[in-house]
């Protein structure tokens, strides 16, 4: 390749991997060598060497097993593979044993790092920002302001799907949400707060409760909480998979959904409802949002948009079949 250039093949290297020190007109001409040649880089192998080309790392603080067998997290992938394939770019994936995400940008394995489904207080998330480590976060944290990031419009679901419980007359909605260190439950349960304040129904914490967004434990605490005198009449849970949960408890404990029990979803993919009753949820396009946010990324590494852009994409509200209005028996109670 060297000879069919005309350069040294230090040159060829260096122009192969986009070293600043290579004039325009000599990388354009390695690369047409190269094409002719019908040469095709290793983008790992140039990641390996130091470069980090081609390589955007994916980093997930939660298990594999979790990752790969969360709807939403293996949507979001799909999203972000499609754009990096389409870009000639390979995808890393990290997850919670990853310690330092730094140290993973300076290894020279990767140009820049998506991640997604934080934590809020995550020092690994700070270090990213305060090193100037090319990143975008999924959700974006109003506290870290300079680093591009991504948001679906958890706020306005989590808002218009509390009305529609409280358009049917419920007044006692039980919130089955995720941890109190994820933005999205911080951002739902203040919207959650924000539609019940604005009804005239006060906020319950008796009726809050909180999981690590699996199906199993929205389980057991829907099981809590359909079980105690005064039960909600009504449940919203921070995604399909943790509502389908929950109806499965209704179930066990005899309450038909939606007769007995309404249920809501906050987070649900788009595609075809194929429980019966049809869930209500708020849809949210994981696939759109990881396609967006790798979309980000990579022109962040061509220098636009600047550090600190974010973007906001919208939901929607899909009513469903599994709310109804409470029971006439509950409604002196509701």
């Amino acid at each position: 390749m060297a000879r069919a250039a005309r350069v040294a093949v230090s040159t060829v290297s260096r122009a192969l991997t986009g070293d600043a020190r290579i004039s325009r007109a000599t990388r354009l001409r390695v690369e047409r060598a190269a094409r002719r040649l019908g040469y095709a880089p290793n983008a790992l192998a140039r990641g390996l060497a130091g470069g980090g080309a081609d390589v955007v790392a994916v980093v997930i603080p939660r298990t594999a097993e979790y990752t790969f067998t969360s709807p939403f997290h293996l949507a979001a992938l799909k999203g972000i593979s499609r754009v990096l394939q389409d870009a000639s770019h390979l995808m890393l994936l990290s997850f919670l044993e990853e310690r330092d995400f730094v140290a993973l940008y300076r290894s020279g394995l990767c140009r820049g790092v998506i991640v997604l489904m934080f934590r809020h207080g995550d020092r690994r998330i700070s270090d990213l920002a305060r090193h100037r480590v090319p990143t975008v976060l999924i959700p974006g944290d109003p506290l870290l302001p300079g680093v591009t990031s991504l948001t679906f419009d958890a706020i306005a679901g989590t808002r218009t799907a509390t009305r529609h419980l409280l358009a049917l007359g419920h007044r006692r909605i039980g919130f089955i949400g995720g941890v109190p260190s994820s933005p999205l439950q911080r951002n739902r349960l203040a919207a959650f707060h924000e539609a019940l304040v604005a009804a005239g129904v006060p906020a319950d914490p008796s009726l809050e409760t909180e999981t690590n967004f699996t199906a199993e434990e929205a389980y057991e605490r829907a099981l809590d909480l359909l079980r105690r005198d005064g039960r909600p009449t009504a449940l919203l849970c921070s995604n399909d998979v943790m509502a389908q949960a929950a109806h499965a408890a209704a179930q066990k404990l005899g309450l038909r959904v939606p007769t007995d029990l309404s249920i809501a979803g906050l987070a649900g993919l788009p595609g075809p409802r194929l429980a019966a009753p049809a869930l209500a949820t708020v849809i949210v396009d994981f696939e759109q949002v990881g396609a967006t946010a790798a979309t980000l990324l990579l022109k962040l590494l061509a220098d636009r948009p600047p550090q600190g852009a974010s973007v906001l994409l919208p939901v929607e509200f899909d009513a469903g079949g599994s709310t109804a209005p409470p029971p006439s028996d509950m409604r002196e109670v509701s």
